[in-house]
C-alpha cells in the first residue's frame, strides 16, 4: 500500500491550513451564502475549463499501437537484402534482382525492429518476413498488428534464413512474433522501423 512521507504530508496540510485561511480573509465563504446563482454559474464555467482541459489532452494523446506506414521494407529473397516499396503492397512483389528459379515474385514483406529510435543499418535487424498465405480463405490482409488474432488470419511468416513458411498464430509462428514483445537482457523492447 502507497503512504505518504511525513514531511509531505505536513506540507499539504500546512499548505491546506493556508489556503483555508486566505479563503475566510477574503470572506469566499459569506459571499457564496449571499449570491448562490453567481457561485453556481462560477463553478459551472470552472468544471466547463476542466472539461475542455481533458478534452485537448485525450485528444492529443497518441493512438497506442503501430499504424501502416506509406513506405515499408521489403525483402529480397535472392540476395538477402531489404528494399523500399508502397505500403498498400502485401508481396510477393517483383525484387531488384528479379524472379526466384521458379518464377515466383522475389519480393516479400520484411518487419524490421531496433532497440534504438534513430538506427543506422547496422543497428537495425529483421524480426521475420510475411507474405499472404495463398490456401487461405482471406481476401484482405488485416493491417493492425494489435489484434493479433485478425492479423495472422491469411498469413505466413518466417525468420531470414529459414526455407519455412508457417502461420504465424501456430506455436513456432508465436515464439517468431512473441519476441519482439518480450524485453531483451537489459530491459529493453525492440522497436518496429519503417523506411525514412
Amino acid at each position: 500500500m502507497f503512504r505518504l512521507p511525513d514531511w509531505l504530508g505536513y506540507e499539504i496540510r500546512h499548505k491546506l491550513e493556508e489556503l483555508r485561511g486566505t479563503f475566510e480573509r477574503l470572506g469566499v465563504k459569506e459571499k457564496i451564502q449571499d449570491h448562490p446563482k453567481i457561485a453556481a454559474v462560477v463553478g459551472f464555467l470552472v468544471a466547463l475549463l476542466l472539461l475542455s482541459g481533458v478534452v485537448k489532452i485525450v485528444r492529443r494523446a497518441p493512438k497506442p499501437g503501430l499504424r501502416e506506414s506509406k513506405r515499408v521494407w521489403f525483402y529480397d529473397l535472392n540476395t538477402g537484402k531489404l528494399f523500399v516499396a508502397s505500403g498498400k503492397q502485401v508481396g510477393p512483389i517483383p525484387a531488384p534482382s528479379g524472379p526466384l528459379p521458379n518464377g515466383e515474385r522475389a519480393g516479400v514483406r520484411a518487419h524490421v525492429y531496433s532497440f534504438l529510435r534513430d538506427p543506422n543499418e547496422s543497428e537495425r535487424f529483421i524480426a521475420f518476413l510475411e507474405k499472404p498465405d495463398p490456401n487461405a480463405p482471406v481476401e484482405d490482409l488485416n493491417p493492425d498488428r494489435n489484434d493479433f488474432k485478425a492479423w495472422a488470419q491469411g498469413r505466413l511468416i518466417k525468420r531470414p534464413g529459414s526455407d519455412t513458411w508457417i502461420e504465424p498464430a501456430t506455436p513456432r509462428g508465436r515464439q517468431i512474433y512473441d519476441v519482439l514483445t518480450r524485453p531483451d537482457q537489459y530491459g529493453q523492447v525492440p522497436l518496429y522501423h519503417t523506411p525514412k
